[in-house]
C-alpha cells in the first residue's frame, strides 16, 4: 500500500506543481497552518487555497520563508490569514480574519467585564460593514465605508483598560489596524479565513489517525496526494478517475522513455 501510494504521488507531482503555479498567479489566497509530527518532531502542514485550487505543503518551519517559497517572494495578491506573525513578515497586502478576532473578543468578554462592550461594538461594526457591502457600491462609496470602519476600530482601540484579556485583545486590533478592512475596498476578498481553516480539517483528522509522518518521503506523499484530491473535488472532478489517469499517463511516459530506439540500417 505504501509503495502504491508513493508511486501515485510521484506520478502526480507535475500536477501538484501546476496547482502551485496557478496559486502563485491568484489575486487572493487563503493561508493557514497547523502542527504535524515528522518522526515525532514538530513540523507544520500549510494550506494555500483559492477558489479553484488547494495546495498543502509540509515543512519544518512555521516562518515567513514558507509562503515566500510556495508563492514566491514577489507574490502580488492579497493574503487572507489569521494573526500569526509570519504573514505580515511575508506581505503587507493582508486581510486579517474577522472570525478569529470576534471569537477572541467573545472569549475575553467571558473572562473580563470590560470586554463585554468591546465585543458588542466590534460585532456591530462588522455586521454593519457587511450590510453596507451587500449593495452595489462605487469605489468612492467603498472608500467612505472604509473610513467609517477605520474610525469605528480606532474608537474601540482608543480606550483605557486594565491589563489582562482586554488589553491583549485591543493590542491585536491595533496591531492589525491596516489589515482588518482590506475586504471593504476589494470585493473579491473575504473578511474571514474560513476557507483555509476548512481546508485543514482533513489533515487534522488524518493527524489524529496516523500520529506522525516518518520521513521526507512521507511528507512528500502526504502533501502531494492531499493537494490533488482537494483540488479535484473543488473543481467537481472525480478524484478516483483523475488519480487513475495521472498514474496511467505517467506509466505510459515511463514505458516510452524506456523503449530503445532502433535505427534502420537501410
Amino acid at each position: 500500500a505504501w509503495h502504491a501510494t508513493e508511486r501515485a504521488a510521484r506520478a502526480g507531482r507535475c500536477e501538484y506543481e501546476q496547482i502551485r503555479r496557478e496559486i502563485q498567479n491568484a489575486d487572493v489566497v487563503h493561508i493557514d497552518e497547523t502542527g504535524v509530527k515528522r518522526d515525532g518532531e514538530q513540523a507544520w502542514i500549510w494550506t494555500f487555497k483559492t477558489a479553484q485550487h488547494t495546495l498543502y505543503a509540509v515543512r519544518e518551519s512555521r516562518g515567513s520563508d514558507v509562503p515566500a517559497e510556495v508563492l514566491g517572494e514577489d507574490f502580488a495578491g492579497t493574503v487572507i490569514c489569521d494573526g500569526w506573525t509570519a504573514y505580515p513578515a511575508f506581505s503587507s497586502n493582508l486581510q486579517r480574519c474577522w472570525a478569529h478576532i470576534l471569537r477572541e473578543a467573545e472569549d475575553a468578554a467571558a473572562k473580563q467585564d470590560e470586554a463585554i462592550p468591546i465585543h458588542r461594538e466590534l460585532k456591530q461594526l462588522y455586521v454593519g460593514l457587511q450590510a453596507r457591502l451587500e449593495t452595489d457600491l462605487s469605489p468612492r462609496e467603498r472608500a467612505e465605508v472604509h473610513r467609517i470602519g477605520r474610525r469605528g476600530l480606532e474608537k474601540i482601540i482608543d480606550r483605557s483598560v486594565p491589563d489582562g484579556p482586554v488589553a491583549t485583545l485591543l493590542g491585536k486590533l491595533e496591531g492589525g489596524l491596516d489589515h482588518w478592512l482590506t475586504f471593504v475596498g476589494e470585493p473579491a476578498v473575504s473578511p474571514t479565513n474560513n476557507a483555509a481553516e476548512n481546508a485543514l480539517r482533513e489533515p487534522v483528522v488524518l493527524r489524529k489517525i496516523i500520529g506522525t509522518l516518518r520521513n521526507d518521503r512521507g511528507m512528500f506523499v502526504h502533501e502531494t496526494i492531499l493537494s490533488l484530491l482537494a483540488t479535484w473535488r473543488q473543481q467537481g472532478r472525480n478524484p478516483y478517475e483523475e488519480l487513475t489517469r495521472v498514474v496511467r499517463d505517467n506509466e505510459m511516459i515511463s514505458r516510452d522513455q524506456a523503449t530503445p530506439v532502433v535505427e534502420s540500417s537501410g
